[in-house]
């Protein structure tokens, strides 16, 4: 190697590299209003706020769930080419090597403040994308949202469906409340010091896409260092672990 082949090497490294890579994180070098569609899309839909995640099907209840490969978008069943356009249509991944189906989800922080920026990016678009949540919603919760964990449109939405009387003890299979019920007794946000259960659950019936609310009494910080939710409902697994050191977002620990 010539001494300015390792020149050019040495400044690539030292400063190329990195420029590189700033390139593809617009939430560390650019200010929100300069976010371009694609940039959202990355904010939205991968990003350290926003990542995939295994999901395992046929898990018996007192089982723990081991290691997945992540099958591709396209073996998951997951339709929809942006973040305004989230939804499954119910296909399922490709058995691991024990023979246990798995799906591809991602995982998102929507209370996290570059979730909310980018969202508010695709507000007055023609974007399909809704915020079932307000500002003060998310000062008050961890908001956690799984995208194609449910398939689109296989519940009613909340609106059209009917209380039970006391007499009717048939279950309509697409209404969504039991299924929601069940996600909020077995979800929770790990970290070495914190077990905190779910508050609340909402499901967008028409993409299936999945809303999840935890209590911020319990503070998480960076001497965390990682924070992990588990979920289970049925026969379905999921567990995601986030590194917090990676989701600071203008000096602060954004969750």
């Amino acid at each position: 190697m010539t001494k300015n082949s390792r020149s050019r090497l040495t400044w690539f490294v030292s400063f190329g590299a990195p420029l590189i890579l700033a390139a593809s994180q617009p939430w560390a070098h650019q200010k929100p209003q300069d976010w371009t569609p694609a940039d959202v899309d990355r904010v939205l839909l991968a990003s350290p706020w926003a990542q995939q995640a295994g999901v395992i099907f046929g898990i018996k209840a007192d089982e723990d769930p081991g290691p997945a490969q992540l099958p591709s978008a396209a073996t998951a069943g997951l339709a929809g080419a942006s973040a305004s356009q989230p939804r499954w249509d119910g296909g399922v991944g490709r058995p691991d090597k024990y023979n246990v189906p798995t799906l591809n989800v991602i995982v998102r922080w929507d209370s996290a403040l570059p979730e909310r920026l980018a969202a508010a990016r695709l507000q007055g678009t023609k974007s399909s994308y809704q915020v079932p949540y307000t500002t003060a919603d998310a000062e008050k919760y961890y908001i956690l949202t799984i995208i194609g964990l449910v398939p689109a449109q296989r519940y009613k939405p909340a609106a059209q469906t009917d209380s039970p009387s006391a007499s009717d003890t048939s279950l309509d299979p697409a209404n969504p409340a039991p299924m929601l019920q069940e996600v909020m007794a077995n979800s929770r946000l790990l970290t070495h010091a914190m077990n905190v259960r779910a508050l609340d659950a909402k499901l967008d019936a028409s993409t299936g896409t999945l809303h999840v609310f935890f209590p911020r009494s319990q503070e998480i910080t960076l001497n965390d260092k990682e924070v992990m939710l588990r979920m289970r409902f049925g026969s379905v697994s999921l567990a995601k672990k986030f590194r917090l050191k990676d989701m600071v977002y203008d000096g602060k620990l954004e969750l």
